[in-house]
């Protein structure tokens, strides 16, 4: 159980950490600074961004809440949530149970496309309820897997499993964070 929190709390304190290291020194160019032109009109874009079917704020909610205790079981736990805070000040709530850790922060002082410049891989997979949703996933780790489903203009969702011993029936740690993030939502949309 130690184990487990020191690794929730190392990985939520690496992504917040690393998050500062992105900038560049004053002076240095950057790809960014660079004039490509481009073949797009003005006001359109060569792909479609995903929208949200409505706002759904994050503001004055209680982490600990979200997940239903008729889910507890799905992820083999067999007691509440203990709140907290990100280094950042979101809102928080770890589950510890048999097989690993489940989180989940709200996220309400930036939006989802700031996960891009973090460390990890940040892929656009199946909107969860029709709310766009990013797998992030980092170098080396199999075991752990988080889930940002943009939820409001600049809130997210922050969803992580990280797992200890994988049950037989989760073959994918990534399906099965999806399958926590969906079980939060469901409790949000309500």
């Amino acid at each position: 159980m130690i184990r487990t929190r020191a690794r929730v709390l190392v990985l939520f304190l690496l992504i917040g950490t690393l998050a500062g290291c992105t900038s560049l020194s004053a002076g240095e160019p950057s790809p960014d600074d660079a004039v490509v032109p481009s073949t797009e009109q003005p006001g359109t874009t060569s792909s479609a961004q995903p929208t949200r079917p409505r706002e759904l704020p994050l503001d004055n909610v209680d982490p600990c809440t979200l997940l239903p205790q008729a889910d507890y079981a799905d992820y083999y736990l067999d007691k509440p949530g203990k709140a907290g805070t990100t280094d950042k000040g979101a809102a928080d709530c770890l589950w510890s149970g048999d097989v690993g850790y489940m989180a989940v922060a709200l996220v309400t002082y930036e939006g989802v496309e700031a996960q891009e410049d973090r460390f990890g891989e940040l892929a656009p997979t199946e909107p969860i309820d029709d709310f766009p949703t990013y797998t992030i996933t980092l170098p080396n780790d199999e075991n752990a897997c988080s889930i940002a489903v943009d939820v409001a203009d600049g809130q997210y969702l922050y969803s992580q499993v990280g797992l200890d011993a994988r049950p037989a029936e989760v073959t994918s740690v990534c399906d099965y964070a999806r399958q926590f993030a969906a079980s939060i939502m469901s409790t949000l949309l309500k």
